[in-house]
């Protein structure tokens, strides 16, 4: 069952943006994860750069995460993922076997983008037919896991 779990936007000021989300949709605290270690991460296939930081907090069912890019290469990357102030950078499921979702998916006409494997091990995928923006499916760590329950607690 692919159910949403979280959904991110792209924001120029991180701080800015929780302020707002708490203000506007009485959402937090944050917790806050800055410059995110990807581990190996690859932007179709070759090693690319994706430095960002990440808040996160419990929005209702699923997890509102926002998201500051402090630097992202090769340049087609960037536009891959829309990063772009206040667009949606991804909606994200979770699976327990992360290559079996890469053949869903791509059969479904949306694209492996990136792939890392670190602290945590996710795909994006273009979002093709189905959204207007990327979607991230996660392999959830112990880690990762043990992060997303802190957050709702």
């Amino acid at each position: 069952m692919r159910g949403l779990h979280h959904i991110g936007y792209w924001t120029d000021d991180l701080d800015a943006a929780m302020t707002q989300a708490e203000r506007l949709l009485g959402v937090g605290p944050f917790q806050v994860l800055a410059h995110v270690d990807l581990g190996d991460f690859r932007f179709r296939g070759q090693p690319a750069v994706l430095d960002h930081s990440a808040a996160f907090a419990a929005w209702g069912p699923v997890l509102l995460e926002l998201n500051v890019v402090h630097d992202a290469a090769p340049a087609a990357l960037r536009d891959a993922l829309g990063i772009k102030a206040g667009a949606v950078s991804h909606v994200a499921w979770t699976t327990d076997n992360l290559s079996s979702e890469r053949h869903h998916l791509a059969s479904a006409g949306c694209p492996l983008l990136t792939t890392s494997v670190g602290g945590a091990v996710a795909d994006w995928f273009a979002g093709g037919s189905l959204f207007g923006h990327p979607i991230e499916v996660h392999q959830p760590t112990d880690g990762v896991l043990a992060f997303w329950q802190s957050v709702r607690e």
